[in-house]
């Protein structure tokens, strides 16, 4: 299968690296480093004490490589917007699109019939554009639960070696891919791909809850996401975030309190620094709106009460403003 990773960053490469090993034809869309370390000495994926490396086409441009059979994004939510329009080159009439991004995604109003209105909110009007090429019954929902970072240009290394895995499916009920395909092509490369528990939308609002909690903590503390395992004030913060997150989710038609146990939850926080913190050490977009605002716009459009992610919420704004990494 011809598969493009559109945005060779962290979990890019080691999406790339995984699917190359599997002997698919892999090429990547990067850019200034990353690009010439992949194109002089291909990626490396480092997990634990293994290391594996592939020799794969990496280009700038999206025209190069032409259209394909499955395009993962993997940009950062931040970027989709820069993308939208370099992105079309790849897609061809039976191109699917996976887009596995952090957060609320721009595609979450699509085909929702059945639920809840969501809140009008900027994110969503990226679909205009998306929208301009690419018909709703190619696009694939995805979330990832994979830790990565890069260590060198070209050499990523994974933090979450026996925890690996995307979940996806189409975004509306008549979505033309093979999805179940899709997933066996992932499990394949060692990429589990279980089907989602409740559907796509419910498997972003459960990763949703963790990114804002637990990712938001260790934002706002500079510490590992560990830090709310460890520290027990913290702890408690982390529960009255998850306990918010759960009544929000439930009011748009996604009752989570079987899915998300915050006892299980809390044992399984990594000893990592979780992306948005990341960005903001190196001085990168962060992904505000998608992780944090989003869902308060959905507790405020349910009338749902969000004290503590309120604090959370300003504080967070306030850092990333104050650094120009926000201008929302």
């Amino acid at each position: 299968m011809r598969i493009c990773i559109f945005g060779a960053g962290a979990i890019g490469s080691h999406f790339a690296v995984k699917l190359a090993r599997a002997g698919h034809d892999v090429s990547v869309i990067a850019r200034g480093p990353q690009l010439e370390a992949i194109r002089s000495k291909g990626l490396t994926l480092k997990a634990g004490d293994q290391s594996w490396s592939v020799d794969l086409p990496a280009y700038s441009d999206a025209a190069e490589p032409g259209p394909q059979d499955l395009v993962i994004v993997a940009t950062k939510a931040t970027g989709l917007a820069a993308i939208a329009d370099p992105l079309k080159p790849l897609i061809g009439p039976e191109t699917s699109v996976v887009f596995p991004q952090n957060g609320m995604p721009w595609w979450y109003p699509l085909g929702l019939t059945d639920k809840p209105e969501p809140p009008v909110i900027p994110l969503f009007q990226l679909a205009d554009r998306f929208l301009s090429y690419l018909s709703p019954k190619q696009i694939i929902g995805g979330s990832i639960y994979s830790a990565n970072a890069m260590i060198e240009p070209g050499v990523v290394q994974n933090n979450s070696p026996n925890r690996n895995r995307m979940s996806i499916e189409g975004v509306t009920p008549d979505c033309r891919a093979d999805v179940a395909a899709l997933r066996t092509l992932l499990d394949e490369a060692g990429i589990a791909s279980p089907p989602p528990d409740g559907g796509i939308r419910a498997v972003i609002w459960s990763k949703l809850l963790l990114n804002v909690s637990i990712s938001g903590l260790a934002l706002v503390t500079r510490n590992k996401a560990s830090i709310s395992r460890v520290d027990p004030d913290l702890n408690v913060v982390l529960r009255r975030i998850l306990a918010e997150g759960l009544l929000i989710s439930k009011a748009h038609g996604y009752p989570l309190d079987d899915k998300v146990d915050a006892e299980a939850t809390i044992a399984q926080i990594p000893d990592h620094k979780p992306s948005i913190l990341q960005d903001y050490e190196l001085g990168r977009p962060m992904e505000i709106d998608e992780i944090i605002r989003a869902p308060q716009a959905f507790a405020r459009a349910a009338g749902v009460e969000t004290p503590s992610l309120d604090v959370l919420s300003a504080i967070v704004t306030r850092q990333a403003r104050d650094r120009g990494l926000y201008s929302g």
